[in-house]
């Protein structure tokens, strides 16, 4: 009886510090195979050029790289969170189209490990590895991880601020919020819309009543807009460049179809895209929404505030934002616009998903099993969607053509026809040796569309 009295002295959930560090161990390598898992996936479901937004993209950070950039009234030319970490890479690596992919795939690689941590801090262990096995299979993210688009940065940049604020806001809640609130404007600098997980992060330390976490966010992200609209007045004259970029951007015929179909975009389009299976989202969307929703009664308002904040508040602003100051310009909509709002719902889901297992256990083969189904769905998902879509048929064609150069020692190109800037750009990218040339007689290789439309080699030189 004195054995067991002294057992029952122990406080309730107290463990053996032995069985405290076995725990942290599994944890840490579960953590790195999931996040070593991610990249391999990565890049089994590789895409690469596209021939499109890319090409604009990697312009810019060529000029960078060359360190001939100036602010031009494009979209393109201000996502500096994009541009700059490619245009060192190119500086420091060369240009070639694994350089060109490189920042977005170790990006969305970093976002997975940068989630489990998150998740670990508001949730535990559990919860951090199920919602880092559903960032790390997320379609979506498969497909944009290697194709140079700003959302996969962007991503990662607001983990990397969120992450701050959960880590350090106990403890140096000043600096936690200054770094966060450098993270999130460094993130605005890369897609305008993720501006809006800073208010997320305010609000939930204003609910905390965390004065210094909040004044040290708002101190972060006034200093980048700050260098930013000061640079701009130094260097173009105008300090409300960015702004004035944007309405120039959006001024196009696109805007324009978009809002002569206002109640469809607003209504319908984003619902549909999140709540109907399509290879582009899988069983992610729905079974992030469908877990999330019991969140708010198995939760206390602690625990689910700041995922849901970090969500739906940004998720508000893609869907019914303007993109112009002047007049209601409803934004454009795409599946990887949405990409870094899922993070919060997949660690909700993945907390809701382990409550559930625990609470009913007759259920828990089912919800494993419906685990594995979202999980091994996106994989498959993700590895359909490789190199589909855009010009992508263009390009692979293109990196035929740039081979055939190299074997051949071929040094002069001149495309001509078809479409002459998105083949001419993707080839400098392929082979960043190949000079382009605009006489055909001049040139070592001359590329012409085909019968089906797509280049091909027509001449060149023995």
């Amino acid at each position: 009886m004195a054995g067991q009295s002294q057992a029952l002295s122990v406080p309730a959930g107290a463990r053996p510090r032995s069985a405290t560090v076995a725990a942290d161990d599994s944890y840490w390598r579960y953590f790195a195979f999931i996040v070593a898992a991610a990249f391999l996936i990565r890049l089994v479901c590789f895409t690469g050029l596209i021939g499109s937004d890319d090409l604009e993209y990697s312009h810019y950070a060529q000029l960078i790289a060359q360190f001939n950039y100036k602010p031009e009234l494009s979209q393109f030319a201000l996502r500096y969170g994009v541009i700059i970490p490619v245009g060192i890479v190119y500086k420091l690596l060369g240009i070639a189209e694994w350089t060109t992919v490189l920042v977005p795939l170790l990006a969305s690689t970093a976002s997975v490990a940068m989630l489990m941590l998150v998740g670990r801090k508001l949730f535990g262990s559990r919860a951090a590895l199920f919602a880092g096995c559903l960032l790390a299979t997320f379609p979506s993210e498969l497909r944009y991880a290697t194709i140079l688009v700003p959302e996969p940065v962007a991503g990662a940049v607001v983990l990397a601020g969120v992450l701050a604020y959960v880590y350090w806001g106990a403890g140096r809640p000043v600096w936690a919020g200054f770094v966060s609130g450098v993270c999130i404007g460094a993130a605005y600098l890369t897609k305008e819309p993720t501006l809006f997980v800073a208010p997320a992060l305010m609000i939930d330390a204003l609910a905390r009543r965390e004065w210094r976490l909040l004044s040290g966010i708002a101190a972060g992200l006034l200093l980048i807009v700050g260098l930013e609209h000061t640079y701009y007045l130094a260097v173009t004259g105008d300090l409300m460049f960015r702004p004035h970029a944007m309405v120039e951007h959006n001024l196009s015929s696109y805007m324009f179809k978009v809002n002569q179909h206002l109640g469809w975009r607003l209504f319908r389009v984003y619902p549909k895209m999140m709540l109907l299976p399509t290879t582009s989202f899988g069983l992610h969307s729905l079974f992030a929404i469908a877990f999330t929703v019991p969140g708010f009664f198995l939760l206390t308002r602690e625990k689910w505030r700041l995922p849901f904040l970090w969500a739906m508040l940004p998720w508000i602003y893609l869907n019914f934002g303007t993109s112009s100051l002047t007049r209601y310009w409803v934004l454009p909509a795409g599946d990887r616009y949405l990409l870094f709002i899922y993070p919060p719902l997949f660690l909700l889901s993945a907390v809701v998903l382990i409550h559930l297992h625990s609470a009913r256990r007759s259920t828990a083969p089912l919800l494993t099993i419906a685990f594995l189904v979202v999980v091994g769905g996106g994989i498959y998902c993700g590895f359909v969607n490789r190199g589909r879509g855009w010009h992508t048929d263009a390009v692979k064609e293109l990196r035929i053509i740039a081979r055939v150069a190299k074997s051949r020692n071929l040094h002069t190109v001149v495309v001509e026809e078809g479409d002459s800037h998105v083949w001419g750009s993707t080839l400098a990218i392929l082979d960043h040796d190949l000079r382009q040339l605009n006489d055909p007689q001049a040139a070592d290789l001359v590329v012409r569309p085909d019968a089906s439309g797509l280049p091909s080699i027509s001449a060149f030189r023995p």
